[in-house]
């Protein structure tokens, strides 16, 4: 089934004898263009392959992929399409006339912008194999031979040939520097334009004469062009609408297509304006459907007798957002009974950490336990601040009991056969600001990982201030549980949320994604009994998340110094 697009601008609603439905859509969400020969146009509407007739009309999908993808490119016949995948971890070939779909670039690195050589037997592209960023890299298409182009500091990206194969333009960025650099055969590399104004969508007039790039400043997208003469000269092109910053798609040196607003949009080269391309699509649609999200029950383990009383100066509930001020947080068993004003507390043991903030202990909902884990690792993903956490292991249930209790303790975990969170974070990569810092931080060397954290995604990724409902989980970045769970923390505030929001994605919304709100994730009464003393202000700067003194695990209090001891005592024993 071709999956439904992100924005339309007409909808027509049919019943059906099997209660679907179908939706015409008239435009696209980051909507990439591609004209072949005969003047067919590639598009990748709502993650899937279509293409529209010359001159526009009815769409017709032409494959439906797994994961959406991005930037298709014909083939110089218009036999064949390449592809990537929305997660930029493989590239694939598609034969449209019989369906066939092969894999040219196996998805172990970040692989990304292909396109064609004019001879149709190679297909350039970028990519991340070595620890100089993204470098230009081409296939062999028969044999899957590869081979590498460039070899710069920083990435090169988006690499396009000439159209008679012997020249080569691709964006290089180093730090925030970008530069538009031509490889004429035969001769050195020369930079035709640079600055800190981002560039990017290179794309050569099939005449070889001019290139024209997309550049973006602080305000606005323009398409530039730079005409091969001598000397070379820059000349704005066009401006002044909401471009898709895909390569131009050149149909002859006259015609060009390309995307903005959603639509495709074709104009001659030496006109003043442009024209809509129209195209129709219909996909099928599910009816909307009302689901009942799940509540699951969580056993209570090796919970202790006895009363005792945190004393929280400043409490970050996980609800509110703010702290709230001299709070007494009273707990029998491993449950919190009641969040007070703070008080005499006769019968209860009572702990003050003074000025340190308690936030609620981090629940990391898909997380990845190194190959021997074991009991001993208990405390120290305690000391990283991680509580709870779903993640596979043949031993489970033992490690779970376990680490519930007062000797080894550690997080609560739930076996990811059992837990199916849903959707969940997985942001961080190689380039995280600060990833230096945490691995080389006291925690991850307790932990005592060789981790070596690869590149995810051609930039990081970004997330609209207004979604709160962001859950974490960070298996996808590779890192293991507690230095992942630290670095996905860090990566969600990279991306645009809040430190608060923040939080939430590792506290209440995470119990929601498990469906045990509210015993888990926040401060209140009913919810378990798992708290962290943090020396700092994590609401303020999301990296005091690392600064963990203390913790309270199922009722029971633990300083971080003692998690170290026990953890390196149980080591010793084995």
């Amino acid at each position: 089934m071709i999956s439904r697009a992100v924005i339309a601008a007409a909808t027509l609603l049919c019943g059906s004898l099997s209660g679907f439905a179908a939706e015409t859509i008239t435009r696209g969400n980051n909507l990439a263009v591609d004209a072949a020969e005969d003047g067919r146009l590639l598009m990748d509407l709502a993650g899937d392959l279509w293409v529209v007739p010359p001159g526009g009309g009815e769409a017709q999908p032409i494959y439906a992929a797994g994961s959406p993808i991005k930037r298709p490119r014909w083939s110089p016949d218009g036999t064949k399409v390449v592809y990537a995948s929305e997660d930029e971890r493989a590239l694939n070939i598609l034969e449209p006339g019989t369906g066939n779909t092969r894999t040219i670039v196996n998805g172990r690195f970040l692989d990304l912008h292909p396109s064609w050589h004019p001879a149709g037997e190679r297909v350039v592209f970028s990519s991340e194999r070595r620890d100089t960023g993204l470098d230009l890299w081409e296939v062999d298409v028969a044999t899957g031979l590869q081979w590498r182009l460039s070899d710069r500091g920083g990435d090169e990206t988006e690499p396009a040939w000439s159209a008679d194969g012997r020249n080569l333009i691709y964006i290089h960025r180093e730090s925030d520097r970008w530069s538009l650099v031509l490889r004429m055969h035969g001769q050195p590399e020369e930079i035709l334009v640079s600055g800190n104004d981002r560039l990017s969508g290179p794309s050569w007039r099939p005449d070889g004469s001019l290139i024209m790039f997309w550049r973006e400043t602080e305000d606005s997208v323009s398409l530039d062009m730079i005409i091969l003469s001598q000397p070379r000269l820059v000349r704005r092109y066009a401006d002044g609408e909401d471009f898709t910053k895909a390569p131009v798609s050149w149909l002859d040196k006259q015609q060009m297509f390309y995307t903005a607003g959603g639509v495709i949009r074709q104009r001659q080269f030496n006109s003043w304006s442009s024209k809509t391309v129209p195209f129709r699509a219909m996909i099928e649609a599910t009816p909307e459907q009302t689901v009942e999200r799940v509540r699951r029950s969580l056993s209570w383990k090796n919970e202790p007798a006895g009363k005792l009383v945190v004393h929280a100066e400043r409490l970050f509930d996980g609800i509110g957002s703010s702290y709230q001020h001299d709070r007494d947080i009273l707990i029998e068993g491993g449950r919190i009974v009641s969040v007070e004003a703070h008080a005499e507390r006769p019968g209860y043991i009572v702990i003050d950490m003074g000025d340190l903030v308690v936030v609620p202990g981090l629940v990391d909902v898909q997380a990845e336990l190194p190959p021997g884990t074991d009991e001993s690792a208990g405390p120290l993903l305690l000391a990283a601040g991680v509580t709870t956490v779903v993640a596979r292991h043949a031993e489970a249930e033992h490690l779970d009991m376990v680490w519930s209790g007062k000797e080894l303790p550690g997080p609560r975990l739930l076996p990811a056969e059992d837990w199916e969170p849903g959707e969940f974070s997985g942001l961080a990569d190689s380039q995280l600001p600060g990833l230096d810092e945490l691995l080389a931080s006291r925690t991850a060397q307790q932990l005592n990982l060789d981790i070596r954290v690869s590149r995810r995604f051609s930039e990081p990724p970004v997330i609209d201030h207004g979604k709160t409902d962001r859950v974490l989980g960070s298996q996808p970045n590779g890192m293991p549980a507690g230095i992942g769970t630290q670095a996905e923390l860090r990566a969600l505030v990279f991306a645009g949320l809040s430190a608060e929001q923040a939080l939430r994605a590792a506290g209440v919304n995470a119990a929601a994604a498990l469906g045990v709100d509210p015993k888990l994730g926040r401060v209140a009464t009913g919810a378990s009994a798992d708290l962290l003393f943090i020396d700092g202000n994590p609401l303020d700067d999301i990296s005091d998340t690392l600064q963990v003194v203390a913790v309270v695990r199922n009722g029971r209090f633990f300083s971080v110094a003692g998690l170290i001891d026990r953890a390196a005592a149980a080591k010793d024993v084995d």
